[in-house]
């Protein structure tokens, strides 16, 4: 399948993968198979299509194109990949169920899926009447060749896919009480190895020692160990 380019229909064969705009649902899989340990599927993708994660484009060069909210406006050709949108549910099951090899098949033209280009104008293909497909033909739909996603959002989700579900996410409130014991770590530390200070060591000298280490912002950090401060105080 010919994958599109910058501005129009750009062939990807033996480009190197970082310079290619577009890959086919396959080549999509075959490269995030070459960076895990077990294989994937289409599957995976149909996962992250499921959750809203990943976009789907629709690439048919030369199919025929009709303005939804502007009727008047004369019809145009898909030359490029455009976006597939998921607001409609029943059209995005349809999609989904493309990447797990089952084919979508409306029964007339107005069951297929909207489409949307890079100016917000929504669009569904369509044909002249004489060549207009049979009821329940698979060109009403795109099949799976025909699915196309963009490399960059495909690159942007590598490490959402390959994350280990054996490292959850510290939640927030024991994420603060950590802070808020090297907090107290930090000050014991200070107030042994400063001993004979005037004044004892405080969440101030703590913010702008870290700020010195880190070159964070100092307000960025005195909002973080003030909020463990108030998590700590909540809990006890």
């Amino acid at each position: 399948m010919a994958a599109a380019g910058g501005n129009g229909s750009e062939k990807s064969t033996g480009k190197p993968f970082h310079m290619r705009r577009w890959l086919s649902v396959q080549q999509a899989v075959d490269h995030l198979s070459a960076l895990s340990e077990d294989p994937l599927t289409s599957d995976d993708l149909a996962r992250l299509a499921e959750d809203h994660t990943l976009d789907l484009y629709w690439y048919r060069p030369g199919q025929q194109l009709a303005y939804i909210d502007r009727p008047g406006k004369p019809k145009t050709e898909l030359s490029e990949p455009l976006r597939l949108c998921p607001e409609q549910s029943s059209d995005w099951r349809a999609i989904v169920g493309i990447l797990r090899q089952r084919p979508a098949l409306p029964a007339e033209e107005n069951d297929t899926p909207t489409l949307q280009d890079g100016n917000g104008n929504r669009l569904r293909i369509t044909f002249d009447f004489s060549r207009r497909p049979e009821p329940f033909s698979g060109l009403w739909y795109p099949n799976y060749a025909e699915l196309v996603v963009k490399r960059q959002d495909l690159e942007r989700l590598e490490n959402h896919l390959f994350s280990s579900d054996d490292e959850p996410a510290l939640a927030p409130h024991l994420l603060l009480d950590v802070i808020w014991q090297l907090e107290q770590i930090a000050m014991e530390n200070g107030d042994s190895n400063e001993a004979g200070a005037e004044s004892p060591h405080d969440l101030d000298w703590l913010t702008h020692q870290l700020s010195d280490r880190t070159k964070l912002d100092p307000n960025l950090l005195g909002k973080v160990l003030n909020a463990a401060e108030r998590q700590h105080a909540l809990q006890h």
